[in-house]
């Protein structure tokens, strides 16, 4: 922390390593907000029950039971404008931005139909690993004078090397959905930046730059 201005007498900064490491322990300690499934028969790891979300199962006329699924994602890995970390064309890190690079592994339980010989066996899980990248901004969340919270916007995503172009564009529809879902739980709170007895009024920021978010305020 160090003084400012009259108005703004206050300034907070998080580093590119200082985000991946609360990144890093928020997920290690909620592997649940990084692993999505309809039911165990879908895939068992990590084997805990405690790692997983329990999500519906997409309905489907014709289909008992629903389309059984899984979602994965590996721990995000943040990028701070400027650039620094390569990202896929066509995305670029511009001013004011933040990247995210993951990994996601989408899983489906597929059933064989009655009497086919042509269909996978009952209850086979088949998975497919991707490559994310995505790009977005830090956004405030604020509640009242001196509360509130900052938390991730995402606004594209791209995937390596997924062809033909149109399923690439409706894999990366779909995996921005549930990435921002996933991070939707994923919040610094004001109350986390404090001095002593008081904490932060935000004023301006988050500002991404220099490698770095930065917030500026007054203490309340």
């Amino acid at each position: 922390m160090m003084s400012l201005t009259e108005a703004e007498n206050v300034f907070a900064g998080l580093n590119e390593t200082g985000l991946n490491d609360m990144l890093r322990a928020i997920f290690t300690a909620r592997p649940r907000l990084l692993n999505y499934r309809t039911s165990p028969a879908v895939t068992n790891n990590p084997v805990s029950a405690s790692a997983w979300t329990t999500v519906p199962v997409i309905a489907f006329p014709g289909v008992p039971g629903g389309i059984e699924y899984a979602v994965q994602f590996d721990i995000p890995q943040s990028d701070i404008a400027p650039q620094s970390a390569a990202l896929p064309p066509p995305l670029t890190l511009g001013p004011g931005q933040i990247s995210l690079r993951t990994a996601v592994t989408l899983t489906l339980l597929c059933r064989s139909r009655q009497g086919g010989n042509d269909q996978q066996p009952a209850g086979t899980s088949i998975s497919v690993g991707l490559e994310a990248a995505a790009v977005g901004r830090i956004v405030v969340r604020s509640v009242g004078l001196g509360s509130g919270s900052i938390a991730f916007d995402l606004q594209r995503v791209e995937l390596v090397d997924v062809t033909p172009e149109k399923l690439e564009s409706l894999l990366e529809c779909l995996i921005l959905t549930f990435l921002r879902g996933a991070l939707a739980s994923v919040e610094l709170p004001f109350s986390a930046i404090r001095l002593g007895a008081f904490s932060l009024n935000l004023l301006r920021g988050p500002e991404s730059e220099d490698d770095q978010l930065k917030l500026y305020g007054a203490a309340v």
